[in-house]
């Protein structure tokens, strides 16, 4: 039963690394200007979870106005 945990524990670390590496790639290639960018990534960092989240719910679609 611990490796079926240890297996579904690293499988969702996987996925949430993969979740905030996307979320700052997309900050990085945004078309937003310098300075927002670094606030979005700096968000990313100080609020890994929430961070990413947001980015994707909201500054995902101001990157794209």
């Amino acid at each position: 039963m611990h490796d079926i945990a240890a297996l579904v524990l690293i499988a969702l670390f996987a996925t949430y690394c993969i979740f905030v590496v996307s979320a700052i790639w997309g900050a990085l290639t945004s078309r937003l200007e310098l300075f927002a960018k670094v606030v979005w990534i700096a968000a990313i960092f100080a609020l890994p979870f929430l961070g990413s989240v947001l980015w994707h719910l909201a500054g995902k679609k101001s990157a794209l106005d």
